[in-house]
Formats: C-alpha cells, sequence, structure tokens
C-alpha cells in the first residue's frame, strides 16, 4: 500500500477498530466489579489486539507481499463474531434486564399479534423454512464475498473503503447493542415458540451457526438488516452486475429475520431508519480520515 497514513502508519478501519476497542477497555474498566470472570476476557481481547499489531507490523515491513496485505486487509471481518458476542457480555451494564417485553408490548400494539410467531405458523412448509434459513446464513456470505469480489474487480483502494463501511457500521451497532439490551424473541418466547421445520441443507447449518455464535443481544436495530441494506448499496456503487442476485438474497434475508425470530418487525424498522444515517456516517469519516491523512 502506497499511502501513509495516520498513528503508526494504520489504515482507517485500524484506527476505528482500535479507538472501539479503547472505548470498550474503559467500560469494561468502570463497570469490572459487574463483570463476570473479567481477567478471562480481557485475555482473549489482549491476545486478539497482539494478534492484529503483529500482522499491521509484518505487513509493514513486507510490503511487496501481496500475501500479507490481504491478510491485513480482510483480518478485521475475522474479530466481528468476538465483537458481536462481547455485545452480549457488556449490554446489562446499564440495564440490568433485557428491555424485551417493551419491545414485545410494542410489538403487540402495533400488529395487535406477534408477527415473529405467526410468520412461521402459517408458512411451515419445510422447503420455505429451507429458503428462509438460506436468507439468514447468505447474511455471511454476502460479508465475506461482497469485498472479495470488488477487492479483486476494482482493486484495493475501492476494497478498503467498502471494508471500512461494513467495519464502522457494525461498530456503530455494536455500541447501541450494548447500551439498549434487548435478545429478540428467539429468547424471549421461549415456551410460546413453534417448532420451526428442520429445512434440508442450510437449516442443520444455521442451528449449528447459531447454537455457537448467538447470545441474548443485538436484537434492535436489526444489524442483519441493516449491513444488508448498506452490502446492497456498496453493491448498486461499486458491482452493479451483481446487483440482481444480491437483491433478491436480500429479501430473503430480510424475511428470514423475522420467520426464523431473530427479530422483531419493529427491529427491522429500525434498521431501515437508521440504516441512511449509519451509511453516511461510515462514508463520510473514511473520506475525512483519507483526506486528513493525504493533507499531513
Amino acid at each position: 500500500m502506497s499511502k501513509k497514513t495516520l498513528f503508526l502508519n494504520l489504515w482507517p478501519v485500524e484506527i476505528v477498530l482500535f479507538v472501539y476497542f479503547l472505548v470498550t477497555f474503559i467500560l469494561m474498566f468502570t463497570y469490572r466489579t459487574q463483570l463476570p470472570d473479567i481477567l478471562s476476557h480481557a485475555t482473549t481481547r489482549g491476545l486478539l489486539l497482539a494478534a492484529y499489531l503483529l500482522i499491521i507490523y509484518w505487513q509493514n515491513r513486507n510490503r511487496q507481499v501481496n500475501t500479507y496485505y490481504v491478510l491485513r486487509l480482510f483480518f478485521p471481518m475475522l474479530l466481528l463474531p468476538f465483537l458481536y458476542k462481547e455485545t452480549d457480555y457488556l449490554n446489562n451494564l446499564f440495564f440490568s434486564e433485557n428491555l424485551d417485553p417493551f419491545f414485545a408490548g410494542t410489538e403487540y400494539a402495533l400488529f395487535h399479534t406477534q408477527p415473529s410467531l405467526l410468520f412461521s405458523e402459517k408458512f411451515h412448509a419445510r422447503w420455505f423454512s429451507e429458503l428462509m434459513y438460506f436468507g439468514y446464513f447468505s447474511y455471511y456470505l454476502l460479508i465475506v464475498f461482497i469485498p472479495l469480489i470488488i477487492y479483486l474487480k476494482k482493486g484495493a483502494r475501492s476494497a478498503e473503503r467498502v471494508i471500512f463501511i461494513i467495519i464502522n457500521s457494525f461498530l456503530i451497532y455494536y455500541l447501541v447493542f450494548i447500551l439498549i439490551p434487548v435478545a429478540g424473541p428467539q429468547f424471549y418466547f421461549t415456551d410460546l415458540m413453534n417448532t420451526l421445520p428442520e429445512g434440508y441443507i442450510f437449516g442443520p447449518i444455521m442451528k449449528l451457526i447459531q447454537m455457537n455464535g448467538e447470545g441474548q443481544t443485538g436484537a434492535f436495530p436489526s444489524s442483519h438488516v441493516s449491513i444488508c441494506l448498506i452490502l446492497l448499496c456498496l453493491s448498486f456503487t461499486e458491482m452493479k452486475r451483481f446487483l440482481p442476485v444480491v437483491l433478491t438474497v436480500s429479501v430473503l434475508l430480510i424475511l428470514s429475520t423475522v420467520y426464523l425470530k431473530a427479530h422483531y418487525v419493529i427491529d427491522v424498522l429500525g434498521a431501515f431508519l437508521t440504516t441512511p444515517l449509519v451509511y453516511v456516517l461510515s462514508s463520510g469519516l473514511y473520506n475525512r480520515i483519507i483526506r486528513y491523512n493525504f493533507s499531513t
């Protein structure tokens, strides 16, 4: 990479990630007496940061090796599962209980039912359930493959911008999840949930992912829906050729968030309302960091 960046040659995405780590570290330190097993959690954080710094250092020392560049470019994606799970660790610092009673009550006041329960009850065919499982799983595919395709088709600068927007948008939502703890219907309606059909291939895959990767966090607003909309926007600006595929998958993904009881409908509406702001903030912050770097 030819351009110089701030703070020991950090890239923009690394700056916002380290700021996020600092903010959440201050939060953990301030509320350390409320957090269980904090030493173990802090050690895991430290190891991840050390690995990241080592990758940055090694790539700076070996800039001619493209493999190191690609590793540094995509490593922030590998941090997302940990940072998402961490919101479950931190999200009851300000509210001792999750706010699902309020959100479920608001949902009922708006729709006079619980759409997350009714949807799968009315559409219970196994093939439809499999389609919904695929839609939900496609979230992970879109996050990985859209930046990868942009990197291969449009080059490093475009990929850096896209990855920054994705990562910074996630970090904004993770802070919201820490402040507003909502677990979602799958955790709140445990006694009322009807059993979803198993599906065929993606059903078991998604249940395995949910068993190991989900926590009682991140329902409002839906980052699944918001990041999906941001990826749709990025597809429109960076890779129009793939837009019909991304749009089709996005529709399935948005429907699946309610069908699989990961979100209330108001979580989806919240995502539609907040996405423009989050996208503008993330893209604007990237442009500002780049302009500042080139002017210094």
